[in-house]
């Protein structure tokens, strides 16, 4: 049982704010309105869904700068930002996997390279798994194996948001303190978080939602799934500073890729493509053209 049924009552009333740019839309999908940013164009695509709290708004370099080779497609997962969950949405690994070829077959897009973090690398991982033809490249950012992502959470998420219906109660009232902390150990010391922090607490204030315990509750589901791809390159990129990860082993990502490559970025935390773009950028143009 999971008590994400509480979430999806609850956005039903939630009144969204919206004081977005221009270029970000909602688009309906079997699993709810997904809040997105597309770039358009004729370019070779890019998916990019930001790890929450993040939002969009968090990836505005990242995209401005990966739009000049190519056309980048930012949404948030139900549950994050302006993307409500509906009935249809647990956070399993399956629905999680439709939801993104649901999202590309509403847009017309054949092929897309997928540049996911965190948790989210294991939808990306699934999809690539069960839709080979629909990804042709996986860029992932601290996504480790699926047990050591479980010990992960055990220490870094407060136990009470792991019980149905009751994290859910907890997670309306803690989702701005957690949101504000998160950032301290996330990134390097002496960073400044002050950025981070305001995105997400205006997303919060504007209407925004942060389910971090239905996706704590779906994802303890999939710990003993099948999550195994050979054929689709993939590329994991890894800040050696995110100090949430400091006893995680980044070597078990070859659990589930193989034939992964393994990429430290020494001098950041745990959102490497947002704190060294350009460098995060030029490694995927290098990829994307092998």
């Amino acid at each position: 049982m999971t008590g994400n049924f509480i979430d999806t009552y609850r956005y039903q009333f939630k009144k969204v704010k919206n004081n977005w740019k221009e270029s970000i839309s909602l688009i309906t999908t079997e699993f709810g309105q997904i809040r997105m940013l597309d770039t358009l164009g004729e370019k070779p695509v890019i998916l990019n869904v930001p790890d929450g709290p993040n939002v969009i708004e968090h990836h505005q370099e990242l995209i401005t700068k990966l739009s000049k080779r190519f056309r980048v497609i930012c949404f948030e997962f139900p549950g994050i930002g302006f993307s409500y969950p509906n009935s249809n949405y647990d956070y399993s690994f399956p629905n999680a996997s439709k939801l993104i070829i649901n999202l590309m077959d509403i847009l017309k897009i054949e092929k897309a390279a997928l540049a996911f973090s965190c948790s989210n690398g294991f939808y990306a991982i699934k999809a690539a798994e069960l839709f080979p033809l629909r990804i042709n490249r996986l860029f992932l950012s601290q996504t480790s194996s699926l047990n050591s992502m479980s010990k992960w959470t055990e220490n870094a998420i407060p136990k009470i948001l792991k019980f149905p219906v009751i994290g859910q109660i907890a997670n309306i009232f803690s989702e701005k303190k957690f949101a504000k902390i998160w950032y301290k150990y996330a990134l390097p010391k002496h960073a400044d978080t002050s950025k981070y922090q305001n995105e997400a607490l205006n997303a919060l204030n504007n209407g925004g939602c942060f389910c971090l315990s239905s996706l704590v509750q779906g994802l303890s589901k999939e710990v003993n799934s099948t999550l195994k791809v050979l054929e689709i390159p993939a590329t994991l990129i890894w800040g050696s500073k995110d100090f949430t990860h400091k006893n995680t082993d980044k070597q078990s990502i070859m659990q589930h890729l193989p034939n992964c490559e393994i990429i430290e970025f020494d001098n950041c935390g745990h959102f490497p493509e947002l704190e060294d773009t350009d460098k995060y950028v030029s490694l995927i143009n290098e990829r994307m053209e092998l």
